[in-house]
């Protein structure tokens, strides 16, 4: 096989060129957990995304919160979570309902197999993540955690000063 003279040499499939590439990293990183998720919980028969499952555990610890809040404990766009949403109340693990004393507020709460697929979420969650971080010693998981929290903040920071420029 011939490359072009310009063609970045490839390793695994992935062209080197992207490697020192952060978001691509992060990005694999974050399809290889999806997918493992999702083939974990549809093996025990809960077909839910990652951000459906981190939904379902939220809104078992604040039952009645509003669909605004619940998008900004998430950090996500209101238009995002009622995507998210949609599947979850389809499935029946999720009730909407208007708030008594403010019909423009939606409250969401668990049905019983709400609860029921948040508890497989929050059980399942250590080995999830057992499998996906075994090669990573006790250290280097805790040093992985903290570098993580640092780029988010990174980020977040980066992201609040673009929104005060303009």
């Amino acid at each position: 096989m011939s490359l072009e003279p310009n063609a970045p040499a490839e390793r695994d499939g992935h062209a080197v060129l992207l490697d020192g590439v952060v978001g691509i990293r992060i990005r694999r990183l974050q399809a290889l957990f999806g997918i493992h998720w999702q083939n974990w919980f549809r093996a025990r028969s809960l077909a839910v995304t990652p951000v459906q499952g981190g939904v379902l555990l939220l809104i078992r610890r604040y039952p009645g919160i509003s669909q605004i809040a619940l998008a900004r404990r998430l950090r996500i766009e209101p238009p995002t979570l009622v995507q998210t949403l949609s599947p979850l109340i389809k499935l029946k693990l999720v009730e909407r309902d208007r708030a008594a004393d403010d019909g423009r507020v939606s409250e969401l709460r668990l049905t019983k197999a709400g609860l029921d697929a948040a508890a497989l979420v929050e059980t399942s969650l250590p080995q999830h993540e057992a499998d996906l971080l075994r090669f990573l010693s006790v250290e280097e998981r805790q040093a992985f955690l903290e570098l993580l929290d640092k780029a988010i903040a990174g980020a977040e920071a980066a992201i609040e000063g673009q929104e005060n420029v303009e």
